[in-house]
């Protein structure tokens, strides 16, 4: 294992921000080694600054942003998978909820409370044609309202019929 393996292993696993000299106290390799790593890594975009005069670092994935209010449960909605779910709607039109928990590969119960709670902050909307993006803009207002059965009453204004169900 490299000296740069073992900064990335480090990186990853260190719960607390670091720079060189924690590194170097904690793993024993050399400081000019580290410093070198920990250049070719920020550069890699798999570590970034949270404190650039003090040269603190933390693992790029680290820190997600999520939003919790109790409006839904116990549910705290994140806003990565938000725009996971707002990115996939923009690739293709989709119909139905369980294509999009298809596409995604998430089950259907998480599709349908972020899209209901997107669809209570006006983010998405439903037309003849299936789900579509309204706005971006108020990703962090994400779960402070939940209007239950939003998206059933969409649905029917939008004049989108349901598959039929009978064999």
């Amino acid at each position: 294992m490299t000296a740069i393996d073992i900064i990335r292993n480090f990186a990853y696993q260190y719960r607390k921000p670091f720079n060189a000299k924690t590194i170097a106290e904690l793993t024993g390799i050399e400081i000019k080694v580290i410093r070198l790593a920990i250049r070719t890594l920020h550069a890699n975009n798999e570590i970034k600054y949270i404190l650039r005069q003090d040269k603190l670092y933390v693992h790029s994935k680290r820190y997600h942003s999520q939003v919790g209010f109790s409006q839904k449960g116990n549910w705290k909605y994140s806003t990565q998978v938000a725009e996971e779910i707002l990115n996939l709607l923009d690739t293709k039109s989709y119909r139905s909820i369980r294509e999009i928990a298809n596409a995604y590969g998430k089950s259907r119960q998480l599709i349908f409370v972020y899209l209901e709670a997107m669809a209570s902050i006006g983010m998405i909307g439903i037309n003849s044609n299936g789900y579509i993006i309204i706005t971006r803009e108020d990703i962090l207002k994400l779960g402070t309202f939940i209007q239950p059965g939003i998206l059933g009453k969409m649905r029917q204004k939008s004049g989108l019929k349901p598959k039929s169900r009978t064999k």
